[in-house]
């Protein structure tokens, strides 16, 4: 089946290839045609979270990433990354799941600067924890903390490094201008980022 995302706004990419590989049969594919290197980053992701094998193939300024429709549990299982056993996550009956939607803490009259040393100071006080959040998800303003600049860079790839997830919303990070700029964890879609919250046991947002 194929199918044509190309200038579509994310996470509509992702929605289009879910509904058209609802439709297919087990070994069936789904060729989706896309012009943005995000939405192939977020099509193989889906792809590997549902353990379908995927392909991508590069035509110019386009991709055509093949997704072929697996229906055994045991593939979406080998699908899965293993995880290190140093690695320090949260258990699996617990999925906290953390939503940074600002580069400061506070609202209203607080002090913007104040703000943002607090902020700086909880995603370290986090990397110091021994029990860590299974993802976090940056948006809105919160895009910044994961791109070039940012002062919290190197506590949230000691976070990756230990097994948390980073995801930073595509569509913030691109009204923001830092969609190049992003030095951590993956940019994301809505599609995503709602399910993992939807998932989540416990969310925690700031």
């Amino acid at each position: 089946m194929l199918v044509d995302a190309r200038n579509k706004a994310c996470p509509q990419p992702v929605v289009m290839a879910v509904q058209a590989l609802k439709e297919l049969g087990e070994g069936e594919t789904a060729e989706v045609l896309v012009n943005d290197l995000a939405a192939v980053e977020n099509l193989k992701r889906m792809a590997k979270g549902k353990g379908c094998p995927v392909t991508v193939r590069q035509q110019g300024d386009q991709w055509s990433v093949t997704i072929t429709k697996q229906g055994s549990k045991d593939a979406a299982k080998e699908a899965a990354p293993d995880l290190d056993e140093e690695i320090t996550c949260a258990p699996l009956e617990r999925r906290e799941v953390i939503v940074i939607g600002t580069d400061r803490f506070g609202q209203g009259d607080g002090n913007p600067q104040l703000g943002k040393t607090l902020i700086k100071s909880y995603i370290y006080a986090l990397a110091q924890q021994d029990i860590l959040p299974e993802i976090m998800i940056f948006l809105n303003g919160g895009a910044h903390l994961t791109a070039e600049g940012s002062e919290s860079l190197e506590d949230l790839k000691s976070l990756e490094n230990r097994g948390v997830q980073i995801f930073t919303c595509g569509i913030c990070a691109d009204f923001y201008g830092v969609k190049d700029k992003i030095r951590v964890g993956v940019i994301s879609n809505m599609y995503d980022i709602a399910r993992m919250m939807q998932e989540a046991d416990k969310v925690v947002r700031i």
